[in-house]
């Protein structure tokens, strides 16, 4: 990093890299030189033509429990819900949850964005507590986490999957900066880092594996990096808590006012329900969204209705307009929803629809091509899928809001989850 004479630096500035040295001190992370941002070649020519820093990745330096800043005994640590954190930065909310992490058992997770006028090039804070102490402060991608050219925007998405299946929870975090001078200031871009957990409950930054990983995705999301790592390959199963966050992220990531509303179900016969996202609209329809080999699957629905059959592996989407219905049944197969069989039935023209003597129209019937009458139809609906045993998707305007379901899927609890 290009060393600034004290003369140049204002006091309240000096005065807060002094403060950010002594943090990193204290948390004991090790000293790491920052390793290069893989950048596309429009990014090189943009940015700016200083050297980058050495790169030094130290693989057996990390977080650890017992590095952990003291606590001054007459201070209290600030609840998971306060605005404060360390001199300099500020908790990010949305981005600060309860967590279970083997072997650290319940924790809070909480990120700290830097407080930019202070310290325009720090870089953001990620701190795991325990009863209200700090236990883990995560290295920094950066020496003394001060960025060479580089401005903290936000987190993207966190998650805590076990992707090496060695049993001890791991972190995947997905941050976005921009550039602080030359021609792409203001132009955001990703970056990915990787931390492996261990049995002493630490955490070490996967410099080596993170930069491969960021210069790999072109598109940079926690299902793509459990990609790129083979997280859930090979029938290993993912941790209890991955699928938790995987689903989290993804309902974080959303913008909002994209769905009405959410609920959870159970379609096949395992412990980690289906996320139902209830759209605005028809013709927004309905999202379900599963998780298997450690990423999560959506299966988008036509319209806003739908059955099941609870731990029977079936859902039917039923739906229609004009004079033009169908039921297309899938069947839950390895986590993914995969179509099975479908019927449609209507007036192929509904300009001219014959009514019968009851008033009811006359429809014509097909399954699976199969021309047949409304009973028949029936019948090769019910052979497939059992509508006497069938629930409905959701209740209208009984659905989760967004912050309820993202509770309902934390209070579930980990020892239900049948893994190994």
């Amino acid at each position: 990093m290009k060393h600034i004479p004290n003369k140049h630096i204002p006091d309240k500035l000096a005065a807060s890299l002094l403060c950010m040295a002594l943090w990193g001190t204290l948390s004991a992370c090790g000293h790491r030189e920052p390793p290069r941002r893989q950048s596309s070649p429009e990014q090189t020519e943009a940015q700016n033509t200083e050297a980058e820093p050495e790169i030094r990745i130290d693989t057996q330096t990390g977080s650890r429990p017992d590095q952990a800043p003291a606590q001054p005994e007459d201070s209290a640590a600030p609840p998971a819900d306060s605005e404060q954190g360390p001199a300099g930065y500020r908790l990010i909310k949305d981005q600060t949850f309860d967590v279970t992490l083997e072997p650290l058992g319940s924790v809070t997770f909480s990120s700290y964005a830097p407080d930019s006028p202070q310290n325009p090039l720090a870089d953001v804070l990620f701190e795991i507590k325990k009863g209200g102490k700090t236990v883990c402060l995560l290295d920094g991608v950066y020496e003394d986490n001060i960025r060479s050219n580089e401005t903290f925007d936000k987190v993207e998405a966190v998650s805590f999957p076990d992707y090496n299946s060695d049993g001890f929870n791991d972190i995947i975090i997905i941050c976005s900066y921009s550039p602080a001078s030359g021609p792409e200031t203001g132009a955001g871009y990703p970056e990915v880092r990787i931390y492996s957990g261990n049995a002493d409950g630490g955490f070490t930054l996967e410099g080596s594996l993170s930069e491969n990983a960021n210069g790999a995705l072109a598109e940079k999301t926690i299902q793509s990096v459990l990609g790129f790592l083979g997280a859930g390959k090979d029938g290993v199963p993912a941790s209890a808590s991955s699928w938790k966050q995987a689903y989290i992220s993804l309902l974080q990531s959303q913008d909002s006012g994209r769905w009405h509303g959410y609920n959870l179900i159970y379609i096949n016969d395992d412990a980690i329900p289906e996320l139902v996202e209830i759209g605005i609209d028809e013709a927004m329809g309905c999202n379900i969204v599963s998780f298997s080999d450690g990423t999560v699957h959506e299966t988008q629905l036509s319209r806003l209705s739908f059955s099941y059959i609870e731990r029977g592996n079936l859902l039917c989407n039923s739906e229609g307009n004009m004079d033009c219905y169908y039921d297309i049944v899938y069947s839950m197969e390895s986590g993914r929803l995969v179509p099975i069989a479908s019927g449609y039935y209507g007036a192929w023209d509904n300009s001219n629809v014959q009514f019968d003597d009851e008033g009811n129209p006359i429809y014509q019937y097909e399954w699976e091509g199969a021309v047949m009458t409304r009973e028949e139809y029936n019948q090769a609906l019910r052979a497939v899928y059992d509508t006497s045993s069938e629930k409905p998707g959701y209740e209208w305007e009984k659905w989760y809001s967004l912050e309820e379901v993202i509770q309902a899927i934390g209070d579930i609890p980990f020892s239900d989850i049948p893994f190994g």
